[in-house]
Parts: structure tokens; sequence; C-alpha cells
């Protein structure tokens, strides 16, 4: 299993396990995360989830651009808006907290903006830089704005730059920095704090906060895939996506 599911008492601790690729999520890992969503809803002793990332160099860099890209992508019909069935954790009913580890680049900061509340180290490395290989920030695009306002959620999703940890407290993309010894130890009590309320209302406030964004998913994933299959057929993307590729295998 790429992604680890433990359980610590009333917190399920989700945590993709990929450190030597920097936690970047292929489609077994898509798939794994949405079975681990499912389960923490379908468990009823579960009242939070965590979410975090193996290691101290990445939460996640993002989908894994060498599958979703390489020569039998299209063959595979693999993409992380397709038939995984991973709905990016929107409809799951109990709290998540991200516990931050590093990167949290491209997909993963999608998989960031997914949860609730996000505590991070002073380390830690948040970007959208999608567009620098013609591709889409897709759903995160639809999540930032409302976490960070319009003006500094469009200049990560434009600029493609990255904002260290003491940037992200400031715009409020996380709630908290935390030492990296401390992460897990931190997410663990505001976890607890959740699960000493009624988990009825905790789970009810949760969807009212949420019920604006949620509503527009349908179309949002609409524009999202329409988009996608435009820039898919973009040389320029062809062209990026290898030049990465060939990038990475020489480091």
């Amino acid at each position: 299993m790429s992604v680890k599911f433990e359980r610590d008492g009333t917190t399920a601790l989700i945590t993709i396990d990929r450190p030597e690729k920097h936690n970047a999520m292929d489609s077994t890992i898509y798939a794994e995360l949405g079975q681990a969503f499912a389960e923490l809803d379908d468990d009823a002793q579960l009242l939070v989830g965590i979410v975090t990332g193996a290691g101290e160099r990445a939460f996640s860099a993002g989908a894994d651009l060498k599958q979703m890209h390489g020569p039998d992508s299209k063959k595979r019909g693999w993409g992380p808006w397709r038939g995984d069935g991973w709905s990016f954790g929107w409809t799951t009913r109990k709290p998540l907290i991200a516990a931050i580890n590093g990167f949290a680049l491209a997909g993963g900061l999608e998989l960031a903006l997914t949860c609730d509340i996000r505590i991070a180290t002073p380390e830690s490395k948040f970007g959208a830089p999608e567009v620098k290989w013609a591709l889409l920030h897709g759903l995160g695009a639809s999540r930032l704005p409302a976490a960070v306002g319009l003006s500094n959620a469009m200049a990560l999703l434009l600029t493609a730059e990255f904002i260290d940890g003491e940037e992200a407290l400031r715009i409020g993309l996380i709630s908290k920095l935390v030492p990296f010894a401390e992460l897990l130890e931190q997410a663990r009590r505001i976890a607890a704090s959740i699960a000493a309320n009624n988990p009825t209302a905790v789970q009810m406030t949760k969807e009212l906060a949420l019920r604006s964004a949620l509503a527009a998913n349908e179309e949002v994933l609409r524009l999202y895939r329409s988009y996608y299959a435009y820039l898919e057929n973009l040389p320029e993307q062809a062209d990026a996506t290898a030049s990465f590729s060939q990038r990475t295998q020489r480091d």
C-alpha cells in the first residue's frame, strides 16, 4: 500500500508513503486516498482524519507527471480527475487536518486544500506551478480564493512561484507553524479537541461551512474536464512535461 491508514483512538492517520519520490501521487495513491477517506467516513469510531506525507521533505509534490503524461498515459486513460473515484476529499463528512511537512505543490496543494485545518512546518513550501507546463491547478483553483483571498490566490496560481511557511501563515493558507518534531503531536492535539465535541454537530457544522463550495462542484468538474482536455492536445504541454520527466530522471 502506498497510503498508510492507521487508527489511533478516534483519529485516523492517513500517510502518503512514497518519500523517495517526494510523495508524488500516482494512480494507485489517488485510488488509495479515495479508499482512505471512505474508510474514515464509514467507521463510526473514527471522528477526525489527519493527512500527511512520509519523511521530512514533502507532504506531496503533486501528481506523478511521469505517469500522468508519460507515453502510456492516454492508453491508461488516467488523470487525477478521471475514473479513480476520488472526489478530492470534498465529500468527506468528517474533519480533515493537513499536517504539512515540506513541499505541498500542485496536486499536493490541492490535497492540503481538501483539508479543513492546515498546519505546517517553517520549512514547508507551497505552490501551484502547473501553468509552467500548460497544465491546470484545476480543482484547487476553485478552493484557493476562499482560503487566501482572490489577489493572493491569483499571485500563486498565475506566477507559479512558491511561498514559504511564514508567508502561508500570513495569507491564511495555514493556521499554525509548528516545528517538524512537533507537527503530528500538534495535529493530534487539534484532532482530540474536535473529537471532544458532539460528532453530529461537528459534521453538520463542516457541511454548513462548505455548502456553497460543494454545491458548485459539478460545474467546477465540468469546466476542469473541458479545459484539461483542451490543454492535453497542446504541443507546449507535451514539450514541457517531457522536459520535466527528463530532469527528474537525471535527479
